[in-house]
């Protein structure tokens, strides 16, 4: 019966934990993403039209940075893939990040941060 308790006790934490991951939100992701991979994300092509559409929202030289950029340095998500980006400026270089929610982290610790973004 007390093997059967806790055996019970553990599902349930495993999947409290599981729930709340997937509540949290933006962060940081446990295998990170490299934007450095050397292959095509296809960005134009194969992306999704919801972010397709929050990256129309950004002004023409932002786009641009979009493109170049990719994905979010802090979170590894594409952009667009919350909303419209998030430009920041960091130790004097422009920087999008996916949401409001990667600001702290970027500011914390900026080179973390610059040294995932493409050249």
């Amino acid at each position: 019966m007390l093997r059967a308790q806790w055996l019970l006790t553990t599902v349930l934490l495993l999947s409290l934990g599981v729930w709340l991951g997937t509540m949290v939100g933006c962060g940081e992701p446990a295998a990170p993403v490299d934007p450095h991979e050397d292959h095509d994300h296809g960005m134009a092509d194969d992306m999704p039209a919801e972010h397709a559409e929050a990256l129309a929202a950004l002004p023409p030289e932002d786009r641009a940075l979009a493109e170049k950029q990719r994905v979010c340095p802090v979170s590894g998500e594409p952009l667009g893939s919350m909303g419209t980006p998030v430009k920041v400026t960091v130790e004097g270089r422009d920087v999008l990040l996916c949401c409001q929610g990667c600001v702290s982290a970027i500011e914390a610790e900026p080179q973390k941060y610059l040294d995932k973004l493409p050249d």
